[in-house]
């Protein structure tokens, strides 16, 4: 035991010693390290996000198949729908997207809303809450009057703003009454999807009863209904489609940078050679040579990951994620105008280190075990 502390020892000040050296490796550690680190502490924080949404919404979505995708459901089905043993509550909401001023805006129609960072509050008609960051695009304060492109003769008062530091989707966000949406978008007695919040347990064989709705020869579109884990599901593989992509990206680069990090970390270097030379002749063996250069790496990778990992927490608290955000959040700046979601996880830190000591050990364990196993006068000379 006392061998492999004093060689623990040796590694550490080799790394002293050699302190060029370990300063360049280390910089070229974190600059592999750093962009992989932060772009899935976003990517995590987006899905964390995306979670809680999940689960503080409705046990069932109900809307009408339109061509394969999400079509109008009539208001008339709410009476059905509540019929239904293990149903609580139906609540119909109306989602879209259109345009104020010169700005895009998701407008959600629902009465009663329930919002991440405000109280409950019920909105009378011609009342509206605004992302505060599409009202400061849109040079509006609290208690100003905004109009829609799709039904300009309407005006609505702003009665308050949605912190989108909460939630990023919320920034750009728009919600009124579940009526004022209708005539915004010119479709009464419809609505987007109707929710369904269920008893614990039911939400499965409610959906089964639903699917059983209608007869072959019924021309009225089959309803399309979504439950919580479907949801869960559709959100989890886009992340992991984004994650995927960039990971492949990031292990070309990875591999592109190799053979760099050969180079630095002292492959085929004289000075190197010639203290494996010194050491060899002062009755080093071969195994203590490579194991304490092994403890060199493995110090060097641990500590350039643990370091990447606080660069890449300064950058997305105090650069907010610019440069990487847009890869996981479409639409948005290089600079992002609001707080962009981070989660550090352990399994993305894990992986840099590993990332960083395959990379140490490919650059040092050859040369060192071929330099180690020469004889002493050649290395020294």
């Amino acid at each position: 035991m006392q061998l492999h502390i004093n060689l623990f020892i040796q590694a550490v000040l080799s790394i002293l010693r050699n302190r060029a050296r370990s300063l360049v490796v280390s910089a070229c550690l974190i600059a592999v390290l750093l962009p992989f680190i932060t772009a899935m502490a976003v990517s995590e924080g987006i899905r964390a996000q995306s979670a809680i949404s999940v689960h503080k919404g409705a046990d069932l979505y109900i809307s009408r198949a339109q061509y394969g995708r999400n079509g109008a459901i009539d208001l008339a089905e709410i009476k059905n729908f509540a019929k239904i043993p293990g149903v609580t509550s139906v609540v119909p909401r109306i989602s879209g997207r259109t345009y104020m001023g010169e700005e895009l805006a998701m407008v959600v129609g629902i009465d009663n809303p329930q919002l991440i960072n405000s109280k409950s509050q019920k909105l009378q008609s011609g009342e509206l809450l605004m992302g505060r960051l599409l009202a400061g695009r849109l040079d509006l304060q609290k208690g100003d009057e905004v109009r829609f492109f799709l039904f300009p003769a309407l005006s609505f008062t702003i009665v308050d703003l949605i912190d989108g530091d909460l939630a990023i989707w919320a920034s750009s966000l728009v919600i009124l009454s579940f009526n004022d949406a209708a005539t915004i978008f010119k479709l009464p007695g419809y609505a987007s999807e109707i929710l369904l919040y269920t008893r614990p347990g039911t939400a499965d064989a409610i959906a089964e009863q639903l699917n059983g709705l209608g007869k072959p020869w019924d021309m009225t579109p089959p309803l399309r209904i979504q439950t919580k884990s479907i949801v869960e599901q559709y959100i989890n593989r886009g992340f992991d489609l984004q994650s995927g992509v960039f990971f492949l990206f990031y292990l070309t680069a990875f591999a592109l940078s190799i053979p760099a990090l050969l180079i630095l970390s002292g492959f085929g270097r004289g000075a190197r050679k010639k203290e494996i030379g010194i050491l060899k002749a002062t009755g080093w063996q071969t195994l203590e040579v490579m194991e304490m250069t092994c403890m060199e790496n493995l110090l060097l990778a641990l500590s350039s990951s643990m370091l990447a990992v606080v660069l890449a927490m300064v950058w997305l608290k105090f650069g907010n994620g610019i440069g990487v955000a847009p890869l996981f959040i479409s639409g948005i700046a290089w600079v992002p105008e609001f707080q962009v979601p981070s989660l550090f996880t352990p399994m993305p830190v894990l992986f840099a280190f590993l990332f960083g000591l395959v990379l140490t050990m490919l650059g040092t364990i050859f040369s060192t075990w071929k330099t180690a196993i020469t004889p002493p006068l050649t290395t020294m000379n």
